[in-house]
């Protein structure tokens, strides 16, 4: 198995991999809401491109059955021991919120430890609902008990911290997690649409690996879930079917260097 490598291919099939070879799986998929993304707009019209062309529209059938198939794929090639972190938000389709629990039905052979809500600041607008400031990200295990979980390298400090009744100035970051998107200006920012901060799947990665474990991203976009693998000294391997994104997932482990 080849380890810190970015395939250009759907990851429906991972024959690249074999059985139970990867300690965690972190990915966002695809929203499948319908938008062409990459255009440049004036106007409400499309006069051009700015980015990468990237077209999120599948029919809902064609959509949850290539989930059905990675999320098969990557529970075939995760170790007992090994755990699954799926970002995915509410999508606003006919006019109406949809949740997005029914990727439950995928999971029913794993364990659900959390439903991390990803709380930001900053985001879109509309006047006519409440504007949306946060995302989903579901923790699964596939042993009952015997998975990794490093808390006390991912606590942060108390608000209320009181010596007579606290050994630590640090806690337990709880279910919420308020972190940045990345923004237009952030020094993160890339041509991908829908790019989710290193400092998230950094969280993940400390809570759920240790040093020298293999993580896999079986939508890696441009790349951020290798990027955070590489400063923590973990493997990865990723897949995309952009050769566009991929170029710019090479760019940015490139660009790290080798971490100390």
């Amino acid at each position: 198995m080849k380890l810190d490598i970015i395939y250009n291919k759907s990851s429906e099939s991972m024959s690249d991999i074999p059985d139970r070879s990867i300690d965690l799986v972190v990915t966002s998929p695809p929203y499948n809401i319908g938008t062409i993304y990459g255009n440049k707009w004036e106007d409400r019209k499309i006069v051009g491109s700015k980015d990468i062309k990237y077209d999120d529209a599948m029919t809902e059938e064609a959509y949850r059955a290539m989930l059905g198939n990675v999320f098969s794929e990557s529970k075939r090639v995760l170790k007992d021991e090994g755990q699954m972190w799926v970002n995915i938000k509410n999508r606003y389709l006919n006019d109406q919120v949809v949740p997005p629990f029914w990727i439950m039905d995928y999971f029913g052979d794993m364990f659900l430890k959390n439903i991390i809500i990803w709380n930001f600041d900053w985001g879109g607008t509309t006047n006519i609902r409440f504007c949306s400031r946060y995302e989903h990200v579901f923790f699964f295990t596939k042993h009952k008990k015997n998975y990794t979980f490093n808390l006390e390298d991912v606590k942060i400090p108390a608000l209320n911290y009181r010596p007579e009744r606290y050994k630590s100035q640090l806690k337990n970051p709880s279910d919420v997690w308020k972190m940045s998107i990345v923004s237009g200006n952030s020094p993160e920012r890339t041509g991908h649409p829908a790019q989710y901060p290193e400092e998230l799947v950094e969280r993940i990665l400390k809570t759920g690996t240790n040093p020298g474990d293999v993580v896999l991203d079986p939508f890696i976009g441009s790349g951020t879930t290798a990027v955070a693998a590489k400063k923590l000294r973990r493997h990865y391997i990723g897949y995309d079917t952009n050769a566009g994104y991929l170029k710019t997932a090479e760019t940015r482990i490139r660009n790290i260097g080798n971490p100390a």
